[in-house]
């Protein structure tokens, strides 16, 4: 127990408001500060950041092993952006410093993943008040949305050549109608303004010179330029040299990517930078400014054209409007926390069901008895999937934007919840439709039907940084799908986050607590992760890109950790399992949830058993996350690790 009474066990099964002073009057609810850790302290050397030393950074010969300091570390998908974030640390900034230039720098250098017109979410640990604060920056939908995505709006349906009550085609899915009012500088600011040391002007330097000078095309930008964009999974799509912004930069021409390791020049980005570093992000979203002029001005060129039989990209005008800019706000809203494998995990609430689904997840999984098995045995695979697709259809029908209804967590993170949730894992297995479960509260037991598909994408970035303070933040950052609408604008990849928005009549459950409105933030995935042990002290900080499947890919990787001893690097090249994907044909021709492992794994042994364990569709597929994770063990050492499927390190001292 600590100095101040609050003990481990003394903790509410799921919390998201502050805990009371007094320990003895912890109820039932909901924190966003974890007050009671008075006493809680960081195992961690000294009280602020050596300068003397470089960071030591992890060989990229030998991914198998963590980056390994005692004072600091960062862990991002691009080398350039994790030694930025670390430079700042050691002239003594903190974790939120750090955080706004690896933003900075990936932006120029991993511009399918994240960007400056994408949005954010940021889990932080406050070491000094002893809380952790979340803060959310999702980009929304304007003010002039229709009630999806495919509704036409406006002059639409003439300037399209629909006919009366048509929508419009999938290929929507890749236009600047599907871009949505960016969060990423505003949440960044929020959160600096509260929690930075260094001034917000000197924290650009890196990214401006990277943007002007050039850098090295990776093999993993390379290699998603050469893809098909595929909208909605549906056709065979066209490759993304075939749009024009993207061919412009990153290809020879409309069917081949430039070379690995061609130098890449972003001068334009390097223009909004200067703007932003000097301006602070009131630049980015002044109405009146050159930022947003040339966001509108490159969004809404072109007429209608949503065939792709041309073999170019499809054309199709943004909705926004300057004011929707100048309105946007980002928001601290209260963390997720629950106490799970003997631990407190702290992750995003609502509009991301990433969070809870992370803690659910866990809970089923322990409650199934995942702790006596081994990792990859058919049992521990059975375990995690299982709960994994009970979760997801929980989270679908009842997660969604808490601005425009309440938000059940209370309910399905409940201790009587979760236990009657984890009775249907068993070795008789769950029937292959999954249906989301009956609330203590009570109601209707709702029905699957006529779900629609969902697609896997590598989108998605994922940012892990302890700092010199023993602050912890842990980051993700995303443009939405793989380059987000496949444009540009001033050097600026452009989001399509309103195609995560559900559709009416598609898919149940979910369509009201996940409906396209004016202003309106669709759920997201997005899980950045802090875990504490017993005694209340950082152990973990970790999140992932990947899609639905991230909360999969952060709770495997506690798993991994806490219950099955590895260190951060093992647990992130573990095969991954998911039961995210939902479809409404699955390969035995109903609908429901697929059971996926992850293809070229030792997973895929397991097929025909799974499929006698009650799993109507088990699968192989490519599940290509993007993990960072960052542990803190008793001796003092701080590991990093990197997603060994991209091209992420972890730097440290």
């Amino acid at each position: 127990m600590s100095k101040s009474g609050l003990s481990f066990e003394a903790l509410p099964p799921y919390s998201q408001r502050r805990f009371p002073d007094q320990p003895h009057r912890l109820k039932w609810h909901a924190v966003s500060r974890l007050a009671g850790f008075a006493a809680v302290s960081l195992a961690l050397a000294g009280s602020a950041v050596a300068r003397e030393t470089a960071c030591a950074v992890m060989s990229p010969g030998d991914r198998s092993k963590p980056a390994v300091g005692r004072k600091l570390m960062v862990a991002a998908a691009h080398p350039m952006a994790a030694k930025a974030g670390c430079a700042v640390l050691r002239r003594g900034g903190t974790a939120i410093d750090a955080a706004v230039a690896v933003q900075a720098v990936l932006a120029v250098v991993e511009p399918q993943s994240s960007g400056l017109a994408g949005g954010t979410l940021i889990t932080y640990w406050d070491n000094a008040k002893k809380r952790v604060r979340h803060f959310e920056g999702i980009a929304r939908a304007p003010r002039g949305v229709g009630t999806e995505l495919r509704t036409p709006v406006g002059n639409d349906s003439a300037a399209c050549g629909l006919k009366p009550g048509k929508v419009l085609s999938w290929n929507v899915n890749f236009t600047a109608r599907a871009f949505g009012v960016p969060g990423t500088l505003r949440v960044l600011d929020l959160a600096h303004k509260s929690l930075g040391r260094e001034p917000w002007r000197t924290l650009f330097d890196d990214s401006i010179r990277i943007a002007e000078t050039g850098y090295a095309l990776p093999n993993y930008l390379r290699t998603l330029v050469g893809e098909p964009a595929r909208p909605a999974g549906i056709g065979k799509g066209l490759i993304r040299c075939r749009y024009p912004d993207l061919r412009r930069r990153f290809c020879v021409d409309a069917d081949t990517p430039k070379p690995v390791g061609t130098t890449i020049h972003n001068p334009e980005i390097a223009r909004v930078l200067s703007l932003v570093r000097d301006g602070g992000a009131a630049a980015f979203y002044d109405p009146k400014g050159p930022i947003v002029a040339g966001i509108l001005a490159r969004t809404r060129q072109g007429a209608c054209k949503l065939s792709i039989a041309d073999g170019e990209g499809p054309v199709l005008a943004t909705l926004l409007t300057a004011e929707d800019f100048a309105a946007y706000t980002a928001h601290e809203r209260k963390p997720v926390c629950a106490p799970v494998l003997g631990h407190v995990v702290c992750s995003a609430p609502p509009p991301s069901f990433g969070g809870a689904t992370v803690i659910g997840l866990l809970t089923l999984a322990d409650r199934a008895g995942i702790r006596n098995h081994r990792p990859g045995s058919l049992q521990h695979t059975h375990i995690m999937l299982q709960a994994s697709r009970l979760m997801q259809a929980d989270r679908r029908h009842f997660l969604g934007d808490p601005d425009f209804k309440p938000m059940p967590l209370d309910g399905i993170l409940s201790t009587a919840y979760l236990r009657d949730r984890a009775r249907l894992i068993g070795s008789a297995g769950i029937p292959a439709v999954v249906a989301p479960g009956r609330l203590p509260s009570g109601g209707r037991t709702p029905a699957l039907n006529d779900p629609a598909k969902v697609v896997f994408e590598d989108e998605t970035s994922h940012v892990s940084i302890v700092d010199g303070y023993g602050n912890a933040l842990a980051m993700t950052t995303t443009n939405n799908t793989s380059f987000g609408s496949q444009m540009e604008a001033m050097g600026m990849v452009l989001n399509n986050v309103l195609v995560n928005f559900t559709r009416p009549g598609s898919v149940s459950p979910g369509y009201e607590v996940n409906a396209m409105r004016p202003g309106a933030r669709p759920r997201t995935a997005m899980a950045p992760t802090v875990v504490l042990d017993r005694n209340l002290k950082l152990r973990m900080v970790l999140g992932a890109a990947g899609g639905g499947a991230i909360p999969d890919y952060v709770a495997g990787t506690i798993l991994h950790v806490l219950v099955h001893g590895m260190d951060p690097q093992a647990a992130l090249a573990q095969p991954h399992t998911s039961g995210q994907a939902l479809t409404s044909s699955r390969c035995d021709g109903g609908p429901g949830f697929f059971s996926d492992v992850e293809k070229g794994t030792a997973l895929a042994q397991w097929l025909p058993e799974l499929k006698n364990l009650g799993h109507a569709c088990p699968r192989a597929v490519r599940l290509r996350s993007g993990l960072t994770a960052i542990a803190l063990t008793g001796d003092g050492r701080i590991l990093g690790a990197a997603d060994p499927r991209r091209d992420g390190i972890a730097v440290g001292e």
